[in-house]
């Protein structure tokens, strides 16, 4: 059975949510997925025997969170012989004004420079705004970047911004690059 390491690291909950949906939809094609959630200390055991590998992070404040850098400079050679994909969670991925796509690029790509790694596919992915993790100026300003943009804000204050659909489709496109198991990891 082929197994895909999907790691991550959640402040406010929406990267959780999408990498328990990503090793979902992974298990749902066939593969055998381990998940581990960086920030709760889960053991790594079995990260480095994987045939793939998907990280997800969430910008907060122009950065990743520091865990998630540990984490990769501890697997680094095994980030590095495998397909992998960078899943980055902001709520500026719902965004279709070029200056505010091309900010979330420069910061992906100067983590991924500062940590020696370059997977094969990196995704923004939409995140949400959920208020009750927010103090009073952080969300009254996301409230008014969401009014000016003409996002409709949820009453009950979860505002999800997650395309799931395309979601999908980057999860099924990197599932075809995921090569069969090692030839010692089959049954006779």
């Amino acid at each position: 059975m082929r197994r895909v390491l999907v790691a991550f690291t959640s402040q406010e909950g929406q990267t959780h949510h999408i990498a328990h949906h990503v090793a979902r939809q992974l298990e749902d094609k066939g593969f055998l997925v381990r998940l581990i959630d960086i920030l709760q200390n889960e053991t790594e055991a079995g990260a480095d025997d994987c045939e793939a590998v998907i990280l997800a992070g969430s910008i907060h404040r122009g950065s990743y969170h520091h865990a998630l850098s540990s984490f990769i400079m501890r697997h680094g050679p095994s980030l590095r012989e495998v397909p992998s994909a960078f899943l980055s969670v902001s709520l500026s991925a719902a965004s279709d004004e070029t200056d505010e796509r091309a900010a979330i690029d420069e910061i992906s790509n100067r983590f991924m420079a500062e940590n020696g790694w370059s997977p094969e596919r990196v995704k923004h992915v939409a995140g949400a705004l959920h208020d009750r993790e927010l103090n009073f100026v952080e969300r009254q300003v996301l409230h008014s970047i969401l009014d000016n943009k003409g996002v409709e804000r949820h009453p009950s204050g979860n505002t999800e911004l997650t395309d799931w659909t395309e979601l999908d489709r980057f999860i099924a496109e990197f599932a075809q690059l995921v090569p069969p198991p090692r030839a010692t990891d089959q049954s006779p």
